[in-house]
């Protein structure tokens, strides 16, 4: 499984998602290890924290040694153990850097591969040693968010699929697991089966179709109302059983609103139950203890008696106005006993009683009020502590907002109701974004076959029915008007499976994807291709049209082009392959012609004739030239004694020039390659040939003499002018120079020594002596080729020495140049780079790197001798 997951999920052409699946292995070992850790008891997800790495849990009750060991089964030995401090070479780590930085207590283990490295930390807690935060991740510095969002989704969906597997298959019994969380897993994968739900002697099913809740059925009971009920069950028993093909889907809304119709079912079964319990449990008063209606206090004794305490107080806790009635009962009896036996000369003894009475019952009341608010009190406290309790060992998404809202629906004035209202917020955004992942990464494991518009419409659409406030609706909808052009360029990729030589497959192919998707956004792209098709083809042609004509067979390559012109008609080649195939044809006719001619021997009347005639019937042959070379060479046989005597006249005649001689004999020789005169002629050009040389020898000469004069003349006045021109421009710079005279000194030979550094610097830089940039290795010769000042050891300068002129006042006069080339240069990448300074005159110095190939300026400088003296 974990093999398929991969190759589906880790998708890419990034060379940091080729590096890890070019190493499968560690990305296999990878996942075995956050599986393995998943499965330890008491590892809580912590779903409410925003999660840094792939992978992030919490240890309870494992000690730190024991989760280690199992780190060092993937890592090897940790880069940094507990108690040591982070060693030198890990405090710029990537990895450690996004983690935060390693504490001392804390454990780093890491495996590295080309483009980054997979990370493992053990961070304690500081307020309780029992808990252990665990890290797994990868870590790269190039990773893109699209490319980390693929490892992400493949670690989440191997451990879901793991759950499953580790669940059952199906026919099996589910244990340990919540029916919504199974719900809700079971949508995350788009698992099909049918789900046999027992509780309490009742029997319930639900159909799923692709992860997807289609139908229920309980008893009398179908559709989402059987549904409400058996999602509503207390520990019921979960059975998988095969999915029912002909049921038909009956319930259409989301699974959250079907979970939280059932909490509500859940939460008035119970409190119904609730109901029942209290009046069967409710104890009437003791019968020795006076009744309050019955026997009300005497309001002539003192105020009427404190209010009862909160109804959540304990059980069997009496009222007040009980216990008031009953110490009032008692205290008459004593005043009663005490008027019989002692004497009537103390009349306030019973008001002084009363009053004391009064006080302690006032006592007792406000006791028993603060003991109520402190009870009350207490009591949130701990139903809030379990219910947070619960959230922690729940991890299912589903089940934790069940649980809010169930404590939510029963306390509703509870103080920690905006904090639980906020975290369901936020975990239905979570399940909301899961959801729409899902839905992404679904679309994307589609064939596109010719089912997918339909399959991915029926995603994007379900998504939208669930969540049709999203804030993923303008992205869905986005990728619904996308699904076409998706089709298109699928299409358009599999038109490079084409074999190349398979011309009619590939014009075929490229017309079918112009025809189905006129606005393709791969249109244009195609139209090349087809234009690319065709000179191909037309390039096909031509070689064999080369070797019909080597061949002298031509009945091949007119097919071929017959073919071209009616199957490929469109292509814009057309006309080049029109004029192949009639130069082909020309050429074929003309071998025939020529083979009429001399089959018609001494009659050069008939011969003649046929060439003449078919000039009329193809007055634009390409091979028109030579047929009238042929008909001149029939019109001259009678001739020839005559042209011979003209050109032998012509060629001895030394006053014409040797070269038109020559040509004329070449013409000759050309226009008659056989005759009685031929020989005579090309002996006459043996003996012309040595004349033309030497006449060319002459000539030649000459004219060399007359380009080095004009050169000499050129390079004088080009040295005479470039010397004005920089006579000129150090004069401009000399009177610079003038106005930070306190720092640089003109040494009046084209130098200039700065009194600071002790520097010599040229007064002219490259920009005024040579008019232009250049790179920085021509700049390197520049200065190696220097002699200003009779100075032979200029070099380029450093980034600082250039500094101390521009970023420092006063500042170098200026010349023009933007920026000049220093001596610092280093690897950048595949690149070689320079720093430069630019001739902005500021106070401030900014590192600058060019690449060698820019085009810059020179500043040339060397140390001054009377400094390299001192």
């Amino acid at each position: 499984m974990v093999l398929s997951l991969i190759e589906e999920l880790l998708t890419g052409d990034s060379k940091e998602i080729r590096d890890i699946a070019d190493n499968e292995a560690i990305l296999v070992g990878f996942l075995t290890l956050v599986k393995g850790i998943d499965d330890l008891p008491d590892i809580d997800s912590r779903f409410y924290e925003d999660t840094r790495s792939l992978y992030q849990v919490t240890s309870s009750g494992h000690a730190i040694d024991e989760l280690m060991r199992i780190m060092a089964d993937f890592f090897g030995q940790p880069a940094k153990a507990p108690g040591k401090s982070l060693p030198v070479t890990l405090r710029f780590d990537p990895a450690v850097k996004y983690l935060g930085g390693i504490r001392k207590d804390q454990a780093f283990f890491q495996k590295k591969i080309k483009t980054g490295s997979y990370y493992g930390a053990l961070w304690p807690w500081k307020k309780n040693a029992d808990k252990i935060e665990i890290h797994l991740g990868f870590c790269s510095q190039s990773m893109s968010n699209a490319d980390y969002g693929h490892l992400e989704a493949l670690v989440k969906t191997f451990l879901s699929k793991k759950k499953l597997e580790t669940v059952s298959d199906v026919g099996g019994q589910i244990h340990g697991i919540s029916l919504p969380s199974f719900l809700q897993m079971s949508e995350m994968e788009g698992a099909t089966y049918t789900l046999r739900v027992a509780g309490d002697d009742r029997v319930g099913y639900l159909y799923l179709d692709g992860g997807n809740l289609i139908a229920a059925q309980y008893g009398d009971c179908r559709g989402s109302e059987a549904a409400y009920r058996i999602i509503s069950w207390d520990k019921a028993s979960i059975r998988i059983e095969p999915a029912d093909a002909e049921r038909e889907r009956e319930i259409h809304e989301p699974l959250m609103h079907v979970m939280m119709e059932s909490l509500k079912i859940k939460d008035e079964d119970q409190a119904e139950s609730a109901a029942i319990f209290q009046a069967a449990q409710k104890k009437p008063l003791s019968p020795d203890r006076p009744q309050p209606e019955k026997k009300p206090p005497v309001k002539k004794h003192g105020p009427p008696p404190a209010p009862t305490v909160a109804a959540d107080t304990s059980a069997d806790m009496q009222p007040i106005d009980s216990i008031l009635l009953s110490d009032l009962s008692d205290n008459e009896s004593e005043e009663k006993d005490a008027d019989t036996s002692v004497d009537k000369k103390k009349p306030t003894s019973r008001v002084t009683k009363l009053l004391m009475v009064l006080g302690g019952v006032i006592l007792l009341a406000g006791g028993v009020i603060g003991g109520g608010e402190f009870l009350e009190y207490r009591q949130t406290a701990q139903r809030y502590g379990r219910l947070m309790a619960n959230l922690a060992a729940e991890k299912a998404l589903d089940a934790q907002i069940i649980l809010m809202m169930k404590y939510l629906k029963a306390y509703p004035e509870d103080a920690h109701r905006a904090e639980l209202e906020n975290r369901l917020r936020k975990a239905n955004r979570e399940i909301e974004a899961q959801a729409y992942e899902k839905t992404l990464a679904d679309v994307k494991r589609l064939s596109i076959d010719g089912r997918y518009e339909k399959k991915a419409l029926s995603l994007y659409t379900d998504f939208l029915t669930k969540y049709p406030q999203s804030p993923y609706v303008e992205s869905v909808n986005a990728a619904i008007e996308g699904i076409h052009q998706k089709i298109a360029t699928a299409h358009f990729e599999r038109l490079a499976g084409i074999p190349e030589n398979d011309f009619p497959a590939r014009y075929r192919a490229y017309r079918t994807y112009l025809e189905r998707f006129p606005r393709g956004a791969e249109k244009e792209a195609v139209n090349r291709m087809l234009s690319d098709l065709g000179d191909q083809y037309y390039r096909v042609l031509e070689e064999q049209a080369a070797i019909c004509e080597a061949k002298t067979a031509w009945e091949d390559c007119l097919a071929r082009c017959d073919r071209f012109l009616a199957e490929f008609a469109i292509l814009p080649n057309v006309e080049k392959v029109r004029a192949l195939r009639s130069r082909l044809q020309d050429k074929q006719d003309r071998v025939e012609l020529t083979v009429k001619a001399e089959l018609a021997g001494d009659d050069y009347i008939y011969a003649k004739r046929i060439y003449t005639d078919y000039l009329s019937r193809r007055p634009d042959t390409t091979q028109k030239t030579y047929i009238l070379k042929r008909i001149e060479a029939l019109n001259g046989e009678l001739a020839k004694k005559s042209v011979w005597e003209q050109t032998l006249a012509y060629a001895t005649n030394s006053d014409h020039d040797v070269n038109h001689r020559i040509q004329r004999v070449e013409t000759y020789i050309q226009k008659n390659q056989t005759g009685p005169y031929t020989q005579k002629a090309r002996d006459l050009l043996g003996t012309l040939e040595p004349e033309r040389e030497a006449a060319m020898r002459i000539q030649k000469a000459e004219e060399q003499r007359r380009q080095a004069l004009a050169r000499e003349q050129a390079e004088k006045v080009r040295r005479e002018r470039d010397a004005r021109r920089i006579q000129q421009l150090r004069a401009q710079i000399s009177e610079q120079i003038r106005d930070v005279a306190s720092r640089y000194t003109d040494n009046g030979d084209g130098t200039v020594t700065d009194r600071v550094t002790g520097l010599t610097w040229c007064l002219l830089d490259s920009y005024l002596e040579l008019g232009r940039c250049i790179s920085y290795r021509t700049a390197k010769t520049y200065v190696g080729q220097l002699n200003v000042g009779n100075h032979a050891d200029w070099r380029l300068p450093t980034a600082g020495e250039l500094a101390g002129i521009y970023k420092s006042s006063p500042y170098f006069p200026a010349s023009g140049a933007n920026w000049y080339w220093t001596a610092d240069s280093f690897v950048r990448g595949y690149h070689r780079v320079v720093d430069v300074v630019t001739a902005v005159p500021e106070t401030v110095f900014t590192r600058i790197s060019k690449n060698e190939e820019n085009c810059g300026h020179v500043r040339a400088v060397r140390r001054s001798d009377d400094l390299g003296q001192r």
